[in-house]
């Protein structure tokens, strides 16, 4: 009943943002996750999720995805915006599902930020993941490149979708040969 009247709350404080012309950002999620932070438990969401997360080139290519689905008349949920931590994807989700949790979509297509992965699919069924680099532009935010890649490395160990991985960046292929669980891999060379 909790997560009901989270996202009832959410519902009408989005529509208050939208008549003041703003879009809330990550605002929305912040709350509800302060609120209950095991809320992406309460979805429901019966199509598959995919990610697209790097240091660099998942907003264009996360939009890339979406625009491609779009063409082909399926309906897309996406942070096309790039709120990609925890409390903006959970913002895309609050703005789109009912007020029991259904999210209604042939896609859930989304930019995350590499060392979020493991925290936003804990909770949610990931069906593939995209993964194009490891720079070390991000050391402000990520700490050390070789402990973000150990950070992927240890939630690939149990995910079982699909793995999407770019050759062309050494620190991205070398997760090919780490044990995974039972996910399908597939190597892109540009």
């Amino acid at each position: 009943m909790k997560n009901f009247f989270i996202i009832l709350a959410m519902k009408i404080l989005h529509l208050g943002l939208k008549l003041a012309g703003k879009n809330g950002g990550n605002f929305l999620g912040k709350i509800a996750y302060d609120w209950n932070p095991k809320i992406f438990r309460y979805f429901k969401i019966d199509c598959p999720i995919i990610a697209v997360t790097a240091t660099n080139g998942k907003t264009m290519t996360n939009n890339i995805i979406g625009y491609i689905l779009k063409t082909d008349e399926k309906k897309i949920i996406s942070n096309t915006e790039g709120n990609n931590m925890e409390t903006g994807i959970l913002s895309t989700i609050l703005k789109h599902c009912t007020l029991t949790g259904k999210v209604k979509a042939d896609y859930l297509v989304f930019e995350v930020d590499e060392g979020y992965v493991p925290v936003i699919f804990k909770d949610l069924k990931l069906d593939t993941l995209v993964i194009l680099d490891f720079f070390r532009d991000q050391l402000d935010r990520n700490g050390e490149v070789e402990a973000l890649i150990l950070k992927i490395n240890d939630f690939l160990k149990t995910y079982t979708g699909n793995l999407v991985l770019n050759n062309d960046d050494p620190n991205v292929a070398r997760l090919r040969t780490s044990k995974h669980g039972k996910s399908q891999h597939l190597l892109l060379q540009c």
